[in-house]
Formats: structure tokens, sequence, C-alpha cells
């Protein structure tokens, strides 16, 4: 499989997008600012039910997302009695859908199509890090060749992947009761649950059914600058990727923030963690992670977003080492 993008397929999926937003309603009013559509870009964690960030649209509006993520990683890992082999890149593009049917009740459904093979932006990634004098760990120094993973634990062959892969990824759909707060922003709770669309043996769906439940406010501290909060907790059905390795409960957090630089450009820093995913496994599956994500907003008409974002791993090899994320989103009159 080509590590390249399918212009035509994301040309598609984007037009699908602007056309109905180029139609909407004169009477569409501007939206709260908004949480990035990021999760941890590890392929192992993309695959669990680890929920989006919340949206609240408007009564009445649909909120449409598509996003597309890549995440290059290449490293080597040593447990007590486990290790990772993983030389591959992902890419994830995401399609979510949410409709507020008042103003305290939403519902939204998101599906992606997910991508992992040899790709091509090891040695981008390895001039970016060297470039601001940062160490490549075992980039160039594996003797593999993309895509290889294996995880093994006691001697035990976990999973193993050594050739490009790609189809759906899990069916994430949530519930989210918010309120509006009186100076702008909007507060509440969220209930999820991951189904089982994707595959095991492309690494894309855990196999399993989970939920997650969480809680978030997101609010305007003067006039340009927005900050969010979420904090909840995710609930792994049966995990089947990793054997028996899987953690039931995973705490997951998030913080945002959003400065308005003019009247269409914002800056967007967004910090994504969760607890371990696995049991007595190397870091990058059995420690806590956390994804930061930088980078730019762009205003799209009246109620539309153009993002493009760069995220890396503190600490490092908790998860994937390098993502790029690319979101347009629209807030639609019904």
């Amino acid at each position: 499989m080509s590590g390249r993008f399918s212009s035509t397929r994301l040309q598609i999926l984007f037009a699908l997008i602007l056309l109905p937003a180029l139609a909407r309603s004169a009477d569409a009013a501007e939206s709260v600012p908004a949480w990035l559509q990021t999760r941890d870009s590890n392929p192992f964690a993309l695959a669990t039910g680890l929920p989006l960030a919340p949206v609240a649209p408007m009564a009445g509006h649909w909120q449409i997302d598509a996003t597309v993520g890549i995440s290059n990683t290449e490293l080597q890992q040593f447990g007590t009695g486990s290790n990772l082999l993983f030389d591959a890149e992902s890419r994830e593009t995401r399609l979510s859908v949410a409709y507020a049917f008042s103003d305290r009740w939403s519902l939204r459904a998101s599906l992606s199509q997910f991508w992992i093979g040899a790709g091509f932006f090891d040695h981008p990634i390895e001039r970016f890090h060297r470039a601001f004098g940062f160490d490549n760990g075992d980039r160039g120094l594996l003797a593999t060749q993309a895509p290889v993973v294996e995880v093994r634990r006691d001697g035990e062959l976990l999973y193993a992947l050594d050739r490009g892969q790609s189809g759906l990824g899990p069916l994430l759909i949530d519930l989210t009761r918010s309120w509006r707060l009186a100076g702008g922003g909007s507060t509440g709770v969220t209930l999820g649950t991951k189904l089982s669309t994707g595959s095991r043996s492309r690494l894309s769906d855990s196999g399993g059914t989970d939920g997650s439940l969480g809680a978030f406010v997101l609010f305007p501290a003067g006039e340009r600058l927005a900050i969010g909060l979420r904090a909840g907790v995710l609930v792994q059905g049966a995990n089947r990727l990793l054997g028996d390795s899987a953690h039931t409960l995973v705490p997951f957090a998030s913080a945002l923030l959003r400065y308005r630089l003019g009247e269409h450009w914002s800056a967007v820093l967004q910090s994504d963690a969760h607890g371990p995913l696995y049991r007595e496994l190397p870091d990058f599956l059995g420690s806590p992670a956390n994804q930061f994500n930088f980078g730019l907003s762009r205003r799209v008409g009246e109620t539309g977003a153009f993002e493009v974002t760069l995220a890396e791993d503190l600490p490092a090899l908790h998860t994937s080492d390098v993502a790029i994320n690319l979101g347009l989103r629209f807030d639609l009159a019904h």
C-alpha cells in the first residue's frame, strides 16, 4: 500500500462537507470556541473507545467535523518480560456529525477510516528533530523494513503486523448534556460508547465495546482567550488486541488554550492525556500518555474553521512520536 494521501478520496470527503456549508441558512450564528477533535494518535489507543473532545452545537444546528491525522513512530522498547517493536506510519481519516436537539442535548456519531503502512514521514521527522536539538531515538537504527509491529510478553507473541493494512475504525457515539454559561462558553457531561466496526488484525479496532463518562467546561477569559478543561474515565470492554493485558478503567483528561490572533486566525494548544491502557507492557503501551497539539485555526465563513496542528509526545516514547492533524469544521443551521 502506498503511504501517500489519496487526493481524490480527500477531495470528495471535504467537498461533502463544503457543499452544504455554502448553502447554509443565513441566520447561522457564531459558535463558541471549539475543542480540537484529536485523540492519542498511537494506533493501540485509536483502536479503543477513548472519546473525542466534546461538542455543543446551538439548538437546531448540525456540527460537522472532518479530520485527517498522520503519525509516524519508529522505536523498540523493553519491559519486565515484555518487548515492543514498532516501525510504521498510520493515518486516520474521520468524519463526525453532531446535532443539538435543544440548548441542552446533543448527539454525535463519528466513524473513521484507518491505514497503517510504511509512509514517508521518517526523514522529515528526523530533520525536524535535528533542527530543534531533539533526540531521534531509535530512528534509522532498527534495521527493519516498515511496517513492522510486534508485541511480546513472557515469550508469547501478543500481536504482529508486517504489511500495510486499511479498513474502518471503531464507531464512536456520544450524548452530551450541556449548559450555556452566562458569560459565554459551556459546561456539561458526556456519555459515550465505542462499537467495534474495525478489525483487530488491521490494528484498527480493539474488538470490544467500550463506554466513557466525562465532564467539561469551556469558557472565554477576556476578549481573546478561551480555556477548556475536561476529565473522565474510559471503561474498556473485551479488548482483545493484546490478550488479557488491557486495563478496565482508564482515566483521561484534556486542557485547551485558544487565543484569537485577529479576525480570522487563532493559535491553539491542546493537551490530551490518559492513564495506561495496558498492563505489564513497555511504556508505549503500559504507561500514562500525553499528546500536545499546537497549531493554527483559520475561520471559514461565519461558523466554520480550518485547523492545522502538530502533535508531540510528552513524556517522550509514551505515544506516537510526531503527528500532524488537519481539521475542517462547520456549524450549520437546521
